[in-house]
Order: C-alpha cells, then structure tokens, then sequence
C-alpha cells in the first residue's frame, strides 16, 4: 500500500458505540432511514462500519452545530418562524 493510499478501517459496532454514544437500535433506525453511515455485511453474523464514514458523520454533526450557532441572529430567527408559519398553514 503507497503512502498516498487511504486506509479503509473496519470498526464493529462497540467501536462505534466509543465515538457516537447511541444504543444499537437507535444506530440501525438512523441507518434505515439514511442518517447515519450504512453498515457492511462482512460474514454471514458479522457486520461493521467503516471507521472513515463514522468520523466523517461526526464532523458534519461538528459543522452542523457551528452552522446553527449562527442560528441565534434575530433576523434569520425570525425567518424560521416565517418558514414554519408557511409550512403550517399548508
């Protein structure tokens, strides 16, 4: 394997459950409905996730509270309560 090649890491589910605090049901319901990375059939009895694909869940939930910080201006505050009053109304 070439130094520029990126590594590809199997982690089984209590390794995933170190990095994202989540019960093994509440993973396989955010899978099964695209929230979270999909896990790969290894075996007949064995599935893991690629550690890559964890992390990188991590980071967008890392810059999705950066982005929603800036959620706190008044302005953009009161265009979400515009939003959902439009969205009620349907």
């Amino acid at each position: 394997m070439g130094t520029n090649a990126t590594a590809k890491k199997f982690i089984l589910l209590p390794k995933v459950q170190e990095i994202v605090p989540y019960s093994a049901s509440h993973i396989w319901r955010l899978e099964r409905t695209g929230q979270f990375p999909q896990r790969v059939r290894l075996g007949q009895n064995r599935v893991a996730w690629l550690e890559s694909e964890v992390n990188s869940w991590v980071d967008s939930k890392i810059a999705a509270r950066t982005i929603n910080s800036h959620c706190e201006d008044p302005k953009h505050i009161g265009l979400v309560n515009w939003h959902q009053t439009l969205v009620a109304e349907k």
